[in-house]
C-alpha cells in the first residue's frame, strides 16, 4: 500500500487538481498500484524495486487524452527544454531536407519523444516503429503544435502552418481542439489567408464546438484586412448560432469600424448595443470611440466620452487614451485645449510617450504655432522620450503651413544628423513647402535624394514632383519623373492622373509633348490610367462604351471624396475641351452631373431670373457647361415660339420648369475663379468671355463682376436665329490628334 498512500498523499495535497477530476484520479492511481504489485510479485528480492519505476505512463488500449488535465509541476529548466523542443521542430519544418516532407518530420518527433518513455518499457514493444506514439501524452503534442503554429504565423509561413494541420487531422490518437484551430486560422489570417482560413472553418468537424474565441479569430483576420461586409455576415451568423459575443468581439468590430472611416454613428450604436447585453466595456473600447472622433473633428463627442469613461468605476485613463483625445482637438486645429488635456495628464502622473507629443505638435499646424511646436519638440528631452520620423514630419508640416521652408529644411537636416532615415512622407513635405514658393528647382533637387533610396519613392513623393514639372511648365522633366515611376513599378493615383491631364490642357507647348504625356499614360499599368488614355483618344467608342469607362475610372475614388472627384472630373473636362474632343466633354459633364451631388446647384430657375453658376468648374467644364445651357435654352424657346407648355427635355442640365414666358434676365456666374485661379486672373471668366464673344451672345458684364447678364427678351430673339442650333452643336475635332 506505500505506492498508493504517496501517490493520494500527492493528489490530495496538490492544490491543482480540482474536486470533479478526484474520480478520473483515484482510478489512475489504482491502474498504477495493480502495475506495481504486478510487477514486484515477479522480482528476485525486495531490494531490486526502484520507484523509479513509476514514473511512466502504464500503456494502455483507451484513449490517452483525458490525462490532459493531470496535475504536474513545471521547473524552469523544463520550460527552457520546451522552448528548444519547439525552436528546433520549428527549424526543422522551415528547413525541411529533400527526402522527408513536413509530416514525415513531426511523426518522427513524435516517435523521438516517445522513445523516451517507451525505453522503461521494452517488453511491452510490439516491434512497431509508431508505438512509441502511444506513449506520448496529448497535451505534450497539443502545446508544443501550438507554439509551433503561432511561430509559424509570427514568421508569416502559412503553407507550412497548413501542412501540420493536416498532419495533426491525419492521426487517429490525437484530437483538434477549437484551440488548435484558433492558432491555425489566426496564422492564415495574420498572413492574409482568408479564404482558405474560412474554409477550415467552415469544415471543421461537428465535434469540435466553435466557441466565441474561435469566432474572434476568423472575426480579427477579416477586420484585419477591411473586409467589413464578410466580418459584419459572420458577426450576425455568431450571434444568430447562440454564440454570445464577448467584450473583445465588440471591440474588433468598433476598431474595423474606426480603421474603415463607418462613422462614429456607426461605432456609437454599436457601444451601445454591447452595454445593452450586460457586457461592461474596458479602457479599450473608449479609446476606440476616441479615435472614432479624430477624422471628422467630433469635439464635442470626444469629450463627452472621455468625462464619461472618468466616472465609471475601475477604468482609468491610459497614455493611449489621453494621446487619443489630443489627437481629436489636434485634427481640429485647438492648440490651448490639446495642451490643457496634455497638462491634466502629467498631473496623473501618466507618461507620455512619442505619439502623444507628435500629436502636440501636429495641434500647432492649423494656427501656425511654430514657436510652441518648436518647444514641444525640445521638450521631449525632459521627459526622456526620443523623437521619431513621424515627429519630425509633423514639425516640418508646421514649418510649411506658416511658410517658413528654411524652418522645413534646418528640421530635415536634424532628422538626417539624427540617424533617423526620411520616408516618404518627409520628401513630400519638403517638396510640398518648395513648391508652395515656386523653388521648383530644390523641389526635383529634393526628389533626386529621395530617388536614390528607393524604398521611400511613394505616389505621393512621384506626384509631387510631377505637379512641381507641370507648374514649371517642364514636360521632358516629367516624362523622365514618369519613367521612374514606371520602374519603381509605382501605380499612379486619382491625384497624379489629374496632374498629367492639367498638363495635357494647359502646360503642354506643343503637340511633341501631348503625345508624349498621352503614351506615358498609355504605357502604365494600371486601370486609371488605362481609363484616362481611352477617353481622351479612342474616338471609336459608342456612349455607352464611355459611361462604362468613366464608372471604372471614378471606381478608384471614394464617393465622399469630393475633392479628388471634383478635381479629377475638372481636369478630364479641361484635357477633353483642349484636345478638341467637344462632344466628349459633354458627355462627361452630364455624367459626373447624374452620378454626383456636386454639380447640383449648377442650375437656378426662378420666376424673374435663370442662373448658370460655373464658379465650381474649371474652364473647360465652365466652357461645356455654357454649350449645354444655351442648347437646352433653345429648345425651351422653340416650345414658347409655338406657344406650348415648356418642360425640360435635356438630359443635361435636368431643369425643369413651366412658364409662359422668357424670365426678365439670363445670368452666368462665373466668379472670379477659385480651382484654376492663376496670377489672379480667372481662367474660368476668361474662358466664358471668350466663348459669349465668339458665339455673339448678348450678355453684358461690369469690368469688377465676376457675372454676365442678358435681356431675357434679347437672348430668346438670339436663339431663335436659324444658325444658333449649328452653332451650339459640339463635334468632336480629332485632326490635332490624328496627325
Amino acid at each position: 500500500m506505500g505506492p498508493l498512500r504517496l501517490t493520494l498523499q500527492h493528489v490530495l495535497a496538490c492544490p491543482c487538481v480540482p474536486c470533479y477530476r478526484w474520480g478520473s484520479v483515484m482510478r489512475l492511481c489504482l491502474r498504477r498500484f495493480a502495475h506495481v504489485v504486478a510487477e514486484t510479485s515477479y522480482m528476485d528480492s525486495p531490494s531490486s524495486y526502484s520507484w523509479r519505476d513509476l514514473d511512466y505512463e502504464v500503456p494502455s488500449p483507451v484513449d490517452y487524452s483525458g490525462l490532459a488535465h493531470r496535475p504536474y509541476w513545471v521547473t524552469r529548466e523544463k520550460l527552457q527544454a520546451r522552448d528548444d523542443e519547439k525552436e528546433k521542430l520549428v527549424a526543422q519544418v522551415l528547413n525541411p531536407r529533400d527526402e522527408f516532407s513536413v509530416k514525415d518530420m513531426l511523426s518522427c518527433w513524435v516517435r523521438k519523444i516517445g522513445s523516451r518513455h517507451h525505453r522503461l518499457m521494452q517488453e511491452n514493444t510490439d516491434g512497431n516503429s509508431l508505438s512509441g506514439a502511444r506513449y506520448v501524452r496529448y497535451e505534450q503534442v497539443a502545446r508544443t503544435v501550438n507554439a509551433v503554429l503561432q511561430e509559424l504565423g509570427r514568421k508569416g509561413y502559412p503553407d507550412e502552418a497548413l501542412q501540420v494541420l493536416e498532419w495533426m487531422q491525419l492521426q487517429g490518437w490525437c484530437r483538434l481542439d477549437p484551440h488548435l484551430y484558433t492558432t491555425i486560422i489566426d496564422t492564415l489570417g495574420s498572413s492574409g489567408c482568408l479564404d482558405l482560413a474560412k474554409k477550415i472553418f467552415s469544415d471543421m468537424d461537428d465535434s469540435v464546438k466553435k466557441d466565441t474565441v474561435l469566432y474572434n479569430s476568423l472575426l480579427h483576420a477579416y477586420c484585419k484586412s477591411g473586409q467589413v461586409e464578410t466580418a459584419n455576415e459572420l458577426f450576425n451568423s455568431m450571434k444568430q448560432k447562440d454564440c454570445r459575443p464577448d467584450l473583445s468581439t465588440y471591440n474588433t468590430i468598433m476598431n474595423m469600424y474606426v480603421k474603415t472611416d463607418v462613422g462614429l454613428t456607426k461605432v456609437l450604436s454599436l457601444f451601445k448595443e454591447m452595454c445593452l447585453q450586460g457586457i461592461q466595456p474596458d479602457v479599450v473600447s473608449y479609446d476606440i470611440l476616441l479615435a472614432a472622433c479624430a477624422p471628422k473633428q467630433h469635439v464635442k463627442e470626444a469629450q463627452r466620452i472621455f468625462d464619461t469613461m472618468k466616472k465609471r468605476r475601475g477604468i482609468k485613463p491610459t497614455v493611449v487614451t489621453y494621446t487619443s483625445l489630443i489627437t481629436v482637438y489636434a485634427n481640429a486645429g485647438d492648440f490651448r485645449s490639446a495642451m490643457q488635456v496634455f497638462g491634466e495628464m502629467v498631473a496623473e502622473k501618466c507618461q507620455p510617450n512619442v505619439k502623444t507629443f507628435t500629436s502636440l505638435i501636429n495641434s500647432c499646424r492649423k494656427g501656425g504655432h511654430v514657436e510652441e511646436a518648436q518647444t514641444i519638440f525640445e521638450a521631449m528631452k525632459e521627459y526622456g522620450v526620443k523623437p521619431n520620423v513621424v515627429t519630425y514630419n509633423a514639425l516640418i508640416n508646421v514649418y510649411t503651413e506658416r511658410g517658413e521652408q528654411d524652418g522645413a529644411q534646418r528640421v530635415f537636416l536634424q532628422m538626417v544628423q539624427s540617424g533617423l532615415q526620411p520616408t516618404g512622407v518627409s520628401f513630400t513635405v519638403l517638396m510640398s513647402s518648395f513648391k508652395a514658393t515656386g523653388a521648383f528647382k530644390e523641389v526635383l533637387s529634393i526628389y533626386d535624394q529621395a530617388k536614390q533610396l528607393k524604398t521611400v519613392c511613394s505616389v505621393q513623393t512621384f506626384t509631387e514632383a510631377l505637379d512641381a514639372c507641370s507648374k514649371a511648365k517642364n514636360i521632358p522633366a516629367m516624362i523622365k519623373v514618369l519613367d521612374d515611376m514606371r520602374a519603381a513599378a509605382c501605380p499612379p493615383s486619382a491625384v497624379t492622373c489629374t496632374v498629367l491631364l492639367v498638363a495635357l490642357s494647359s502646360k503642354c507647348s506643343n503637340d511633341v509633348e501631348v503625345f508624349d504625356l498621352l503614351h506615358s499614360l498609355e504605357v502604365f499599368d494600371s486601370e486609371l490610367a488605362q481609363c484616362c488614355h481611352l477617353l481622351l483618344t479612342n474616338s471609336s467608342k459608342t456612349d455607352t462604351e464611355v459611361f462604362n469607362l468613366l464608372g471604372r475610372c471614378f471606381n478608384h475614388i471614394p464617393q465622399e471624396d469630393e475633392k479628388t472627384w471634383t478635381a479629377l472630373g475638372s481636369s478630364l473636362l479641361d484635357a477633353l475641351w483642349a484636345l478638341g474632343r467637344y462632344r466628349r466633354a459633354a458627355l462627361v459633364l452630364g455624367w459626373l452631373c447624374d452620378n454626383s451631388n456636386i454639380h447640383d446647384d449648377l442650375c437656378t430657375v426662378t420666376r424673374n431670373e435663370w442662373k448658370l453658376d460655373v464658379r465650381r468648374l474649371s474652364s473647360g467644364g465652365a466652357i461645356v457647361a455654357l454649350y449645354q445651357w444655351l442648347a437646352h435654352l433653345f429648345l425651351i424657346a422653340q416650345q414658347f415660339e409655338a406657344k406650348e407648355s415648356i418642360h425640360d427635355g435635356s438630359e443635361g442640365m435636368n431643369v425643369i420648369e413651366e412658364t409662359k414666358a422668357f424670365p426678365r434676365f439670363v445670368t452666368i456666374i462665373t466668379g472670379w475663379g477659385k480651382l484654376s485661379k492663376e496670377e489672379g486672373r480667372s481662367q474660368v471668366r476668361a474662358g466664358i468671355e471668350r466663348e459669349i464673344i465668339k458665339l455673339g451672345v448678348p450678355f453684358r458684364t461690369s469690368n469688377d463682376a465676376g457675372r454676365w447678364t442678358a435681356n431675357g427678351e434679347a437672348l430668346l430673339r438670339w436663339l431663335l436665329r436659324p444658325e444658333t442650333p449649328s452653332r451650339l452643336t459640339l463635334w468632336d475635332m480629332s485632326a490635332r490628334l490624328s496627325r
